[in-house]
């Protein structure tokens, strides 16, 4: 696929901008499920910030880099192989989603994998919170689709562990598979990124959500997306690019990218 193709692709989603000055953005988009609680102003004005800084094109780590080495074909990165991995049907779970979310350093199981994959009342569980969550932008979503995201995230999350665990916690391993069937919805969280958005210590994934939502429908962090993409092909040199689609897998590769130390286990958030 050719990069001014590659372009392209990633600026479909740029119609609803080009719409948005003539008309009002539907408050829908910022509003919140009832009983989630609101992200303090800093929270969200520390990662805006962080967001744009993992994603300037110059300095001494610039983006365009980071992502071609990270999308590189013959490298050894998930790359958009985590999202692309085929067949990947939207509403279904199998064991290629499993090893494609394996490619990002988690793993699962072999009794979460029967719980998983295997025909029965979990499986059953699994299935039915995924196709209540329609394929979409997380910029864009309201409240009953962030409820349908919690509900997912909670039940994968459930069944990664052991039923006799005291304090079950596979919050990492869940986000990814949440963000394997929806990449453009689900961000994947881990205490990489989130430890360095300044989300950690809130150990939410409600409020990880709200920040993520609220970022990708800032104009400027969208464009700077863009121009990390951009940058990267720039960048490629002999590489051969395959470069995500979504705005939200991009920003998920910068922002993984940045941080100098990773520390990508599944403790440090009590969700």
């Amino acid at each position: 696929m050719t990069a001014d193709l590659c372009g392209e692709l990633r600026r479909v989603s740029t119609l609803a901008e080009m719409i948005a000055p003539m008309v009002e953005a539907p408050s829908v988009w910022s509003a919140k499920p009832v009983g989630w609680r609101d992200v303090a102003d800093d929270v969200m004005g520390l990662a805006r910030k962080r967001v744009l800084e993992a994603l300037l094109p110059a300095g001494p780590r610039p983006v365009g880099e980071r992502l071609a080495r990270f999308y590189d074909r013959d490298g050894d990165y998930a790359g958009a192989t985590f999202a692309a991995l085929s067949p990947n049907p939207p509403n279904d779970l199998t064991a290629v989603d499993l090893h494609a979310v394996s490619m990002l350093s988690v793993s699962v199981g072999p009794r979460a994998t029967r719980r998983l994959l295997d025909d029965g009342p979990s499986r059953n569980d699994v299935l039915e919170a995924l196709e209540a969550v329609p394929v979409m932008d997380l910029h864009v979503a309201g409240p009953e689709v962030l409820e349908a995201m919690g509900h997912l995230y909670t039940t994968v999350k459930g069944y990664l562990s052991a039923p006799t665990t005291a304090h079950p916690n596979r919050w990492v391993t869940a986000s990814k598979i949440c963000a394997r069937k929806r990449p453009a919805l689900f961000p994947v969280r881990d205490r990489v990124v989130c430890g360095y958005l300044g989300l950690l210590d809130l150990g939410s994934w409600q409020a990880d959500y709200q920040v993520f939502r609220s970022l990708l429908g800032d104009p400027e962090v969208q464009q700077a997306v863009d121009a990390a993409a951009d940058a990267a092909d720039a960048s490629a040199g002999d590489r051969r690019l395959r470069i995500d689609t979504e705005r939200l897998r991009i920003l998920d590769a910068a922002l993984w990218t940045y941080p100098s130390r990773r520390d990508d286990d599944e403790q440090g958030s009590e969700e």
